[in-house]
């Protein structure tokens, strides 16, 4: 009897055995999606991760259908879905759900949608496939059942499977990610030309339009000559097509087109000039590949690490080898993204993608044979990467690299350095300021270190200068949020034609409102948090469940009317600043802001066309952005990075405040920065006033020691959630006395979380440590021991438990 051992996409913590009819003996391999009925009436597209062949006549269901020729799954993926699910403690169903694109997660309760934006090739539709088409316009919706019935098919998956492909229909869950994808033409002045510019006008003397044109493009796409957008161009400028096609046709001008702001054709190679201390630092990290263990990149901010990654990258492609670039987050994409395809074909793993493109890329992953460079955000690392050559994961100190919602909660760059082992393959972890978990191995001896200490085009650290706000205030120096320091230093940047990035790590207008009389702050009625006051739609809004309402007028406790509001965030300080400097053209960078499909592209290209003068944001601002104009930067409230209830709080301003300094100077011209601190001696902040990683380093590492927390130990946070308290109270307390039986007393709690209740669930929290020394998978077992038997409990059984392995607070 052969039987197919499967995984299904749903939150269930272990794989299921089904029947292998005789008709598909041949065609089923490890990869291969089947589908099959799971519980009376439900249908899924299974994976298969394992054909086993047995005498027992065993009493097992038989698959359905099998509905695909080869492997859309690698089984290198599946070992990692194992590793991870095991590690992480997540149901191996979950991993199946985060790594596939929705197009090849179909079940019996998907249900189809037609899309407009998309319409099927004529003459290509099989005639299933037009009663389909025509079934979705006449409906528009249609469950698996109705497919089956409309187009007359026992299975109706391979028909859906191809409509999903082709774009003209998708699953409803994913109707709101649908939108025609944005093309648009990019231009700039050919690379070759640049050298060369008298050559160009000359090729145009006998047009004067073209001169013009010629000049504009220089003009646009400044220093850097980067890519700019043709068509918005020409309206600005008012220049004809015409001109730039002449401009085109001689050489003159470079053109692409770009998909989404991220995926782009590849171009012709270019020549990249190493400093020596690139060069260096290059020749150090071959080295360490050599030696087999990870290696970890310690170059300062603007020291030249992205061209030193493309050298490696093109090394890599020599080998005919795949290359996998983890960045924190898409949005830092789209500069990048104008770098890498210069030299490579990229293809690039974007949550914004429609589900027909997401699903496209991974085709394209699986089934190329061309050299590929996959560029993404945590997600990435699912992507099918066979033959793959080289791990690069930028910004490894990045908190965004940790998973937090849905499980499965992992981390991407320790999972990278897990795959780098099983792949045999070199990996690169990059950063000006690493985490103090990849330092810690590299002082240990498990990682190379490489350092790179010099800025490139020789450009000196900027200089940093700290207010203090308590003094400043007593003494009527301040105009707002601003400190008289802070103001004038924008005056000069903003003389010499420098741009300015004003950093505030809180995003609306007022962090909270409070009654001066009884001093009650407005809290979100499904959370214990204030609520933030949004000037623009005028809503007192919760970050975390997104609850809303109008700003009170009177105080919701003692109905006082004397209801202010306090804090301050990106809102009111763009507004400051627009007062200020009526004539400087002021932007905001938050999520606010950047909430559309090519918002954040288009942000970016203005600042880098010269269109910003002052740009204002969250985290977003210290993301490794590469702005050149860049002279001052001011970080209006130091403290708040400070005041996290978070064991890596010092260690993450730390990290802020020199990312954010380092958008700043990153030519040759010198950087300031200005820092607002109710705390100006606060060791931090002086640390990060003398740029000493190195202070901060040993500083942290002793406190961790001594207290027991990474990097000398792992944790595992248990977090238990309930609407009831008081059942939630005793719940946790089992928890804890099974857990002590097991494991002793290497735990702290239970207690309630940071935010005790949220979306109307109490939460209470277990820290387990788990020594560095000892086994951690047995740690793992004993505490899912202990969970299994809270849910033998008829009282617990609904208590919600979640495990987050090696937590990042």
């Amino acid at each position: 009897m052969l039987v197919a051992e499967v995984i299904l996409p749903l939150p269930l913590d272990k794989v299921f055995h089904y029947a292998v009819p005789n008709e598909f003996a041949g065609r089923l391999v490890a990869g291969i999606r089947v589908l099959v009925q799971f519980g009376k009436r439900k249908e899924y597209a299974a994976l298969v991760v394992r054909v086993l062949e047995t005498e027992e006549d065993l009493s097992l269901k038989y698959l359905i259908s099998v509905l695909d020729e080869r492997p859309v799954v690698l089984e290198h993926q599946i070992l990692q879905w194992k590793w991870m699910s095991g590690y992480y403690m997540a149901p191996v169903g979950d991993l199946m759900n985060a790594a596939l694109p929705p197009g090849l997660k179909l079940s019996s309760h998907s249900i189809l949608v037609h899309n407009p934006e998309v319409l099927p090739e004529e003459g290509k539709l099989s005639d299933s496939l037009i009663m389909l088409y025509e079934g979705l316009l006449g409906k528009e919706k249609l469950t698996l059942d109705e497919v089956r019935s409309i187009c007359n098919v026992k299975n109706p998956m391979p028909l859906v499977q191809q409509a999903l492909e082709e774009g003209w229909a998708v699953l409803e869950e994913e109707l709101k990610k649908v939108a025609r994808a944005k093309r648009r033409k990019l231009i700039r002045i050919a690379p070759e030309y640049l050298t060369r510019l008298d050559d160009a006008f000359q090729a145009t003397s006998r047009s004067e339009k073209q001169t013009q044109a010629l000049l504009t493009v220089i003009a646009a796409c400044g220093s850097e000559n980067s890519f700019t957008d043709s068509r918005g161009f020409r309206k600005k400028h008012n220049i004809e097509s015409a001109q730039i096609l002449a401009l085109k046709k001689k050489g003159l001008v470079e053109e692409i087109e770009e998909v989404d702001g991220t995926t782009a054709a590849s171009a012709p190679h270019s020549d990249i000039s190493l400093s020596g201390h690139q060069i260096f630092a290059l020749a150090q990290i071959e080295e360490g590949f050599d030696s087999g263990k990870p290696t970890l990149l310690h170059g300062v901010t603007a020291s030249g690490k992205t061209e030193i990654y493309i050298e490696l990258i093109k090394t890599a492609f020599e080998f005919h080898r795949r290359v996998l670039y983890l960045l924190p987050e898409i949005a830092l994409t789209t500069q990048l993204i104008n770098r890498l395809r210069i030299h490579f074909t990229v293809a690039v793993n974007h949550s914004r993608f429609t589900p027909a493109e997401r699903l496209a890329a991974w085709r394209e992953s699986l089934e190329r044979d061309e050299p590929l460079l996959v560029l993404g955000a945590r997600s990435a690392l699912f992507m099918p990467l066979p033959d793959l050559g080289l791990i690069i994961v930028d910004e490894e100190h990045e908190s965004s690299f940790k998973q937090y919602e849905p499980s499965p909660r992992y981390h991407a760059r320790d999972t990278a350095v897990w795959m780098a082992n099983q792949h045999n393959c070199p990996i690169l972890l990059g950063s000006a300021t690493p985490s103090l978990d990849s330092m810690f191995n590299a002082k240990a001896g498990r990682y190379h270190l490489v350092q790179l200490f010099q800025r490139f085009h020789t450009a000196p650290l900027p200089e940093i200068e700290v207010v203090d706000m308590v003094g400043a205030k007593q003494r009527k120096e301040v105009k707002g949020n601003f400190s008289i320091e802070l103001v004038d230093a924008m005056c000069e940047a903003l003389k010499k034609d420098e741009s300015i990035i004003l950093f505030q790590n809180r995003r609306g207008f007022s962090t909270f409102q409070q009654c001066q009389i009884c001093g009650h702050v407005e809290g979100c009625t499904r959370c214990d948090i204030s609520l933030t006051y949004h000037k623009g739609p005028k809503q007192l809004k919760c970050h975390y469940c997104g609850y809303q309402t109008p700003p009170v007028m009177k105080c919701s406790s003692c109905g006082g009317q004397s209801v202010l509001h306090k804090g301050f965030g990106t809102e009111q300080i763009a507004e400051e600043a627009a007062a200020l400097f009526p004539k400087a053209r002021v932007k905001r960078m938050d999520l606010d802001t950047t909430r559309g499909k090519h918002a954040f592209g288009d942000l970016i290209r203005s600042v880098e066309q010269g269109e910003v003068d002052i740009l204002v944001g969250t985290q977003m601002v210290t993301k490794g952005l590469d702005f050149h104009r860049v002279g001052l930067v001011g970080i209006m409230s130091a403290d708040n990075l400070l005041s996290y209830p978070d064991f890596r709080a010092n260690e993450r301003a730390f990290q802020l405040i020199e990312q954010v300094s380092g958008r700043t100077g990153r030519r040759t011209a010198k950087g300031k920065v200005v820092i607002q601190s109710m705390k100006p001696r606060h060791a931090i902040i002086q640390l990060a006033m003398n740029h000493d990683y190195d202070g901060m380093l040993q500083k942290e590492l002793m406190i961790r020691n001594e207290y027991s927390y990474p990097p000398y130990v792992r944790l595992i946070t248990i977090t238990m959630k309930h609407r009831d308290q008081k059942l939630l109270q005793r719940a946790a307390g089992e928890f804890a006395r099974s857990l002590q039986s097991m494991i002793g007393d290497r735990f702290l709690g239970p207690e309630f979380a940071p935010i005790a209740r949220l979306k109307n669930l109490y939460q209470m929290q277990i820290i387990v440590k788990v020594d560095k020394g000892s086994v951690g998978a047995k740690v793992r077992k004993r505490i899912k021991k202990a969970h299994n038997e809270i849910l033998l409990s008829s009282d617990f059984h609904k208590v919600k438990v979640v495990f987050d392995v090696d937590p990042n607070s």
